[in-house]
């Protein structure tokens, strides 16, 4: 690069950064703001799982329908810049930020809104109907399958329930497989429990407190508390006779009963299609026909998911029904509030999901709890941002100024990109834009050390920039490479929530290699003809470059290195086996909720608060620093709650400590081996994939060393968690990933060397090589990893729960994978091409 080519890039930076700042500037007609996440804004993240219907497949049109179905939900409740889309074959995840109810939201979001149409006396079945057809109701679930567990021997089913003989009652269900119900109980049925299935060709319907009357032999008026249940036939497409596709969509809305007997009550009335008002028209008429004759009621049923809503009676006395309910209309009554009636219309007038879905994970997060988040993600990044510049001021001195002025030009690039693309900040996306920080540094510094080697060597400085820059060049990309891939393979296999750090690692390490190898270089250039460029103080070249006391004989060593390694590894694997890591719900599932408290309140208040509404083998923990064994931040862990039982844990801990600041997350047990095994291929494709790479830069032989290095920095890390007892999430496994990226950073730099070195000591030994390679090298090398470690610590220090957990493993990965670069990764490559 000459001084014209060097002039012409500092004029664009200047270009692009006065570009930048129109994007920033208050004011500014450009001025853009950037996009949050929820988790530094509030709202709600939930993924559900498709559950195709009996004896029929998912397909891909039910999966896109069902998106369609659920963005105009979204819409209509006024959500701004929300996402929904779909993973893998039967997954749909759904991102709302700053909605103001998440467990509102998800419940219209998420409701299957199956409308059925029945025809009621026709359609009951087996102990649910009376010799003359009329319905019979019961209270107990159980008795009403022990009945026809007879008739169901033999059937395949799509409804299993796990039953308590003796208490006659049923423990949990319903299941749609036997493997499913048996999941939690290592696929045997516990002792005094018998597992139930109902007959192929029925379906169990309720009615419960959302109707006013229930069907009954007694006529049994308003159920109070309680719920009813009965045997449905079910055997589409004949029964149930109608379903949602028979509905108009843009005829359904809530609305209140003006007519005389309606008393003003709020209602969800319903327009059918021409062929749904033609099979209305007929059920209607068959009833009416089927009334005169027995001289009782006949009624139809309106069922939304599997409950009776209402169910109208026709009229046999009126002769004018003789020919069925013509107009394709109808009405859902019994509602106990008009928000009820809201709320079922707009998922009636969106349209009936095809089928129906469960949820896998959920989180909500209050708007209080993001906004704190938001503040310590800034003040982890803004200390992280000072700690580099210092330390690259300090011991880099001009040369420092110069990274330090392309930090702040890769940082103003950073930002522009991040509103250009509308990148979404997330809490674990400002931990990877910190640790970014890290990387543009690390370039700087593998370039800076070439420069200095060159001026020692005594080029001139604009010689010694040439050369640097020209040697550098390779080591960066190769370093750089490996992260990019580490950060892809975290991209397309973890979860939303871990995604945002994986791209803004991508994103960085791209624009760092920018601004390392152009604008950095411009400005040396630009500098290098005056003068005093050339005082070695101001260049930072004085000294003999190798301190003494780092000349040992690491090659020589290698095997006291292996064997410190070999314990330490053991260690780690016996810690792994006997003791165990502590899993988050991310891998276990269930419910985990978070609050804060305005005064530090003891965790034994905390439990029996929970204790109070059931929840007393809840897993409490105080999270933060302690005040006299108090604290002022909780999490509790929980098997999976409803979002009634969530709601009343809020409540009941909002009366009793002031709770505040709220965050829920729960996961099902299914979703959370689906993580644990993404989990693992991440790391698995990351290694394989380093490996190749390697091995295709410079040799298998150094593909061995770094598989190695990196087996032992993976090993170490997961077993300080164990021995530790931290918890392990989706984020931990995201700092792993992040760990074998920058643990390979100080391998290549010394393998670069090792391979330049080569054809320059043609006489030496590799031992010699090594040695001298390592002497050369680790004022670099330690000098990448104390750099990169800087902006961790500030995530660990300034960051709030989740950031430090983060942090804790890079810190324990980054330096072991400090030390495995020197001690294991070159020794064994020099050990193997010595073979």
């Amino acid at each position: 690069m000459n001084r014209r080519s060097s002039i012409l890039i500092v004029g664009l930076l200047a270009a692009a950064l006065v570009g930048v700042a129109l994007l920033a500037v208050p004011g500014s007609p450009l001025r853009q703001e950037p996009t949050l996440g929820l988790d530094l804004q509030g709202g709600l993240e939930v993924t559900l799982q498709a559950v195709p219907p009996p004896n029929r497949d998912l397909t891909e049109s039910d999966l896109e329908r069902s998106v369609d179905i659920m963005r105009n939900r979204v819409d209509k409740l006024g959500v701004t810049e929300p996402e929904i889309r779909t993973q893998g074959e039967n997954q749909i995840v759904i991102q709302l930020p700053g909605v103001k109810d998440p467990a509102a939201a998800a419940e219209i979001i998420g409701t299957t809104a199956q409308l059925e149409l029945y025809d009621l006396e026709t359609s009951l079945t087996g102990p649910s109907t009376s010799i003359r057809g009329f319905p019979i109701e019961t209270t107990s679930l159980y008795q009403l399958l022990v009945r026809v567990q007879a008739q169901a021997r033999g059937d395949t089913s799509d409804a299993y329930y796990v039953v308590n003989p003796k208490a006659e009652r049923v423990v949990s269900g319903p299941f749609g497989t036997e493997k499913e119900a048996l999941r939690k109980s290592d696929g045997k049925l516990p002792a005094g429990r018998e597992l139930f299935k109902v007959p192929e060709g029925m379906v169990v319907i309720t009615c419960g407190e959302s109707a006013v009357v229930c069907p009954g032999g007694q006529g049994n008026g308003v159920p109070a508390d309680r719920t009813y249940y009965y045997l449905f036939k079910y055997e589409p497409p004949d029964i149930p006779q109608m379903t949602g596709e028979d509905l108009k969509l843009d005829g359904t809305r809530a609305d209140f009963d003006t007519s005389p007997a309606g008393g003003g009550l709020p209602i969800v009335t319903m327009e059918f299609t021409g062929r749904g008002s033609d099979k209305f028209e007929e059920i209607t008429r068959n009833e009416w026909i089927r009334g005169r004759l027995r001289q009782a009621p006949q009624h139809f049923a309106i069922v939304l998911d599997r409950e009776i809503k209402t169910f109208p009676q026709i009229d046999y006395t009126d002769s004018s029904l003789s020919g069925g309910i013509g107009g394709g209309r109808a009405q859902i009554q019994g509602l106990e509030s008009f928000d009820e009636a809201e709320d079922i219309a707009i998922v009636l007038q969106t349209g009936a999901l095809p089928v129906k879905f469960e949820t896998l994970d959920r989180t909500d997060i209050s708007a209080t709890l993001g906004k704190d988040s938001l503040t310590q993600a800034w003040r982890a990044a803004i200390g992280g941002i000072i700690l580099v510049a210092f330390f690259l001021l300090l011991f880099y001195r001009f040369l420092g100024l110069v990274a330090v002025t392309g930090l702040v030009v890769y940082a103003a690039f950073l930002y522009a990109t991040i509103l250009i693309f509308n990148v979404t900040l997330t809490l674990p996306g400002f931990a990877g834009l910190v640790l970014t920080f890290g990387v543009a540094a690390d370039a700087n510094i593998v370039i800076f050390e070439r420069i200095k080697e060159e001026v020692r060597a005594g080029r001139s400085v604009r010689a010694a920039i040439s050369l640097g820059y020209k040697k550098g060049f390779a080591t960066i990309v190769d370093a750089n490479v490996v992260t990019a891939i580490t950060a892809m393979v975290l991209f397309a296999v973890a979860t939303a929530s871990v995604r945002g750090f994986a791209l803004m690692l991508l994103i960085g390490t791209g624009l760092s290699m920018l601004t390392a190898v152009l604008a950095t270089r411009a400005i040396l250039v630009l500098l290098a003809g005056f003068g005093w460029i050339d005082n070695p103080r101001l260049m930072g070249t004085t000294g003999k470059g190798i301190p003494r006391w780092l000349r040992l004989d690491y090659i020589g060593m290698r095997r006291i290195w292996f064997a410190f390694s070999g314990i330490v590894v053991a260690i780690s694997i016996g810690a792994i086996v006997l003791q165990g890591l502590n899993l988050g719900i991310d891998f276990r599932g269930g419910t985990q909720v978070t609050f804060r408290t305005p005064e530090a309140t003891s965790l034994e208040e905390v439990r029996d608060q929970a204790a109070r509404i059931g929840q007393a083998g809840a897993v409490i923990q105080g999270r933060g620093e302690s005040v006299d064994g108090n604290y002022t931040s909780f999490q509790i862990r929980t098997e999976s709650l409803t979002i009634e039982e969530q709601n009343t844990l809020s409540d009941e801990l909002q009366s009793a400590v002031e709770a505040t600041s709220f965050g829920a997350k729960s996961v099902s047990e299914s979703f959370g081996r689906q993580i644990a095994n993404s989990a693992l291929l991440a790391i698995l494709v990351s290694l394989l994939l380093i490996v190749v790479y390697i091995s295709f830069r410079f040799q298998w032989k150094y593909s061995v060393g770094v598989l190695v290095a990196l087996a032992h920095d993976v090993v170490i890390t997961v077993g300080v968690y164990a021995l530790t007892g931290r918890e392990v999430s989706t984020a931990t496994v995201a700092a792993v990933l992040t760990v074998l990226g920058y643990s390979i950073y100080d391998t290549i730099i010394i393998f670069d060397r090792m391979r330049e070195n080569v054809p320059l000591m043609r006489r030496a030994s590799l031992r010699v090589i090594g040695n001298v390679s390592l002497w050369e090298v680790l004022p670099r090398s330690l000098a990448t990893t104390f750099i990169t470690l800087l902006p961790v610590a500030a995530l660990y220090f300034f960051g709030g729960d989740t950031l430090k957990d983060f942090a804790f493993a890079l810190l324990v990965g980054i330096g072991f994978g400090s030390y495995s670069s020197i001690f294991l990764a070159a020794p064994l490559v020099a050990f193997l091409k010595e073979r």
